[in-house]
């Protein structure tokens, strides 16, 4: 299986410079092929004609300062948009027109495996060199390197992300199976009756970053304090951004650990979270610009992470040999009694507990939802082995 190895280098001042300048040639390249693809024109122009990394570095001298590698990687991403675009083969996503690369705090670009070699505590990049490089984790032995992207942050951070081919272990069998409902004041709720609290990292910092930013508004732009204060704002977000990682990732294989199949609901995070369209209130008023039709819930659901938290269970489960089982979105888990399966309709958002109008059983409306997860995830495996079993070919296969 593919998996990537990110480490923190530090290189030098002279280093950064070329850094720099690899990262500027690769999105020159990039802005080029768009604004090729973007002068064609059924009458003028209908074949657009597209320089190759080789020609552009042939025309342009500064080019010639940093690794070809690096650009032909470009070029390969570009090619790949391209016939996903007019091919249909688009996995699922509906590509639009290619962007132009601005020249942005997040930038990086990468190089195959013949370009780069590492050695102890240290990376060789081409055209680059030895750059030192702190390795928390060791990448198996007699894996295969793919590739490896160097990448920056906005608070100026230099990290390599190695891809490699290896093997991983699976992690043995406990056979418990568990149904997971996640929420906001709670950030997950298991059948079993255990919670993960909801950390709120965002909300914990934002009175600090509100006050960040109202100095930086009033700082002269592109001065030294604006962008001392650019940095420092920077900062903050980055320390937000990994102690969400760094908890998702946490508890994410911790549930893959314990659990062997998981149940979950498949959530459009980003419908729920969504903001392009105006939305008006019961009243008919519009809400105010940020708020989702959740009355302005969108920020607590991005701060909770809840699609790169799936998306982390989908590989994990891949990677050990576990299971992760998506139940149908409309499904009324967290309206329909887990007890005796009464649906009441009369449920809303304030409402933390759930009591049953029929058979009086009062729950938490989170751990209703996810018994009744549990309980669908569970039906419908059972419903398909039957149906598996009943068909006499996958009977004779079996």
């Amino acid at each position: 299986m593919l998996r990537a190895y990110k480490y923190r280098i530090y290189p030098t001042n002279g280093q950064r410079v070329l850094l720099v300048k690899t990262f500027g040639c690769v999105r020159y390249f990039w802005n080029q092929c768009v604004a090729t693809f973007n002068s064609y024109d059924k009458e003028t122009n209908p074949h657009p004609t597209y320089k190759t990394s080789t020609q552009l570095r042939g025309d342009i001298e500064w080019m010639k300062e940093i690794s070809a590698a690096a650009i032909q990687q470009k070029e390969i991403d570009f090619k790949e948009y391209r016939d996903q675009k007019f091919s249909g083969n688009r996995k699922g996503k509906l590509l639009g027109r290619p962007q132009f690369k601005k020249r942005s705090n997040r930038q990086s670009y990468r190089l195959p495996n013949q370009k780069f070699n590492l050695k102890d505590e240290k990376i060789r990049l081409e055209k680059v060199g030895w750059i030192k490089m702190v390795i928390d984790r060791e990448i198996p032995k007699g894996s295969k390197y793919i590739n490896v992207t160097v990448s920056k942050n906005p608070v100026n951070q230099y990290f390599v992300t190695v891809l490699v081919e290896c093997e991983i272990k699976t992690l043995n069998k406990t056979n418990i199976t568990i149904g997971m409902d996640v929420g906001l004041k709670t950030f997950a709720s298991l059948s079993n009756g255990s919670k993960v609290a909801n950390p709120r990292f965002y909300r914990e910092n934002q009175a600090k970053l509100a006050h960040l930013q109202r100095i930086w508004s009033r700082k002269v732009k592109g001065s030294n304090r604006w962008h001392k204060l650019r940095i420092r704002i920077a900062r903050l977000h980055n320390q937000t951004a990994n102690q969400r990682a760094h908890f998702l990732h946490t508890e994410s294989t911790r549930l893959v650990r314990l659990f062997d199949i998981i149940y979950v609901e498949d959530l459009n995070v980003a419908g729920m979270s969504s903001t392009c369209k105006p939305i008006q209130d019961e009243t008919g008023k519009y809400l105010p610009n940020g708020q989702s039709h959740k009355k302005g819930l969108n920020k607590s659901i991005m701060d909770a992470g809840w699609a790169t938290f799936m998306a982390m269970l989908a590989y994990k489960c891949n990677w050990y040999g576990k299971e992760l089982v998506k139940i149908d979105r409309f499904a009324p888990s967290s309206k329909t009694c887990s007890y005796c399966g009464l649906v009441n309709h009369d449920l809303i958002l304030q409402d933390r507990m759930f009591v049953c109008p029929a058979c009086g059983l009062s729950i938490d409306r989170d751990l209703n939802a996810a018994i009744n997860i549990h309980a669908l995830g569970v039906d419908g495996a059972e419903r398909m082995q039957r149906e598996r079993v009943a068909d006499p070919i996958e009977a004779s296969k079996n």
